[in-house]
């Protein structure tokens, strides 16, 4: 099984990332794609949160379990599976990078296939927008991880990974413009009970 989840910023609107990565790795593999494409320095300290649809905390994947006591909310990224974790359809998760400010990435699931497409996983098959910069320094009020801002990420919008402008290009999407761009290959996970809002 092949996952893809779509990533983007509360903090630069036109920031998204689609990463591609089998079922059988692991969180870890998914932090080191995130951190090599957006040039992060692995030194700092960052983690996952598996969320419910409101961005609610669940469960915490970490880079280093240094506890000596079993603690069921807390995983080593390299100890878990995404497969494992990953049950529902449009299961989102927070990629925080900047500890120190609780800065994050938004991801949600957008499609599950049978059959790899790439040769290499994980595999970033859509890139658009420069990275937020990692760490913030200063007493920045850059507000809450979890705010009604968050409620507006638009995770359907479709893009074409053919097209060609660096790397692959979106579609366009522009209201004014009444094209249907939904994807009709097949997948694991069908879209038909979405409830999140839409562009029209």
């Amino acid at each position: 099984m092949v996952f893809k989840f779509r990533l983007l910023s509360n903090e630069i609107k036109d920031f998204v990332r689609d990463v591609e990565i089998q079922g059988n790795q692991t969180f870890f593999d998914f932090h080191k794609a995130i951190q090599d494409d957006l040039n992060f320095d692995s030194s700092q300290i960052a983690s996952f949160f598996q969320t419910n649809q409101l961005w609610e905390k669940e469960k915490e994947f970490i880079l280093f379990d240094l506890s000596d006591v079993p603690n069921n909310s807390m995983i080593a990224m390299d100890q878990a599976r995404i497969k494992d974790y990953v049950k529902e359809p449009k299961q989102r998760l927070i990629y925080i990078f900047d500890i120190f400010n609780e800065r994050a990435l938004f991801i949600e699931l957008v499609d599950a296939q049978e059959e790899d497409r790439y040769s290499d996983y994980p595999a970033v098959v859509f890139s658009k927008g420069l990275a937020p910069q990692q760490i913030l320094f200063g007493n920045r009020d850059i507000g809450t991880i979890i705010d009604d801002d968050n409620s507006s990420f638009n995770f359907s919008n479709q893009y074409d990974e053919n097209a060609k402008e660096g790397l692959p290009g979106e579609l366009d999407t522009n209201d004014d413009e009444d094209e249907d761009n939904s994807d009709d290959d097949p997948s694991e996970f069908s879209d038909d009970d979405d409830d999140s809002p839409r562009n029209e």
